[in-house]
């Protein structure tokens, strides 16, 4: 049996969901009923406003546009944004610091700064890097699809040639072969026919040496 406390298991059980939770991106959802009645497509402005300032949503808002929301490790914003960097500003070279990819992106320094470890980014510059960057892919996408769609099309392109060749090499052995059958078909036919005609002339001959013969032979039998 287990001889731990209630509360010491319970505390246990607590600091594993805790653990749960800090080892993923855990996001919270406030719900906000938007009217009294509980009724479908009823929206209270009013009713909504105050249970936003009541909850906190609003202040949490400001605060997060006073402040600096959005920051990155020096290593993973360069990994992030390194490649839209060098589309937009066409330099090749790939930057080892985030100091000209924030002075390119954002013009304004007072939108960014730059501490010992992090980048720290206001809320609407976020937004305006990531627009920056989700357009970048956006690009990177259409780019990578032309590119199979014209590999699919050069495949299926040497596929049809390929087809065309063949039925091309077909046709024109046909082509060649019919002729010779042709020539060779007259040939045998007129073969036949000279031998038929050799082979009447010579029963012809024979029929009419056999009726000689027979001549002689019946006026010599009249002679005797």
């Amino acid at each position: 049996a287990d001889k731990r406390s209630l509360g010491f298991q319970f505390k246990q059980q607590l600091l594993e969901l805790v653990k749960l939770i800090e080892s993923g991106k855990a996001h919270y959802v406030r719900c906000v009923k938007p009217n009294n009645l509980r009724k479908a497509h009823n929206f209270d402005a009013s009713n909504v406003v105050r249970q936003l300032r009541c909850s906190g949503v609003t202040e949490t808002v400001r605060a997060r546009r006073a402040g600096w929301p959005v920051n990155y490790s020096f290593h993973e914003f360069v990994q992030r944004y390194s490649d839209a960097y060098m589309h937009w500003s066409g330099d090749r070279r790939r930057p080892k610091d985030a100091l000209p990819m924030l002075q390119f992106f954002l013009v304004d320094p007072d939108n960014w700064r730059i501490g010992t470890s992090k980048v720290f980014v206001k809320d609407k510059a976020g937004q305006l890097l990531e627009e920056r960057y989700k357009v970048f892919r956006m690009i990177c996408k259409l780019i990578l699809q032309g590119h199979a769609k014209m590999v699919l099309q050069r495949i299926r392109y040497g596929r049809m040639s390929g087809s065309a060749v063949a039925i091309q090499k077909t046709f024109r052995m046909w082509s060649a072969v019919q002729p010779r059958r042709r020539k060779l078909e007259a040939v045998r036919v007129l073969q036949t026919h000279c031998r038929c005609a050799a082979q009447r002339v010579r029963m012809v001959r024979r029929r009419l040496a056999a009726q000689r013969l027979q001549a002689r032979l019946r006026s010599a039998v009249r002679w005797v």
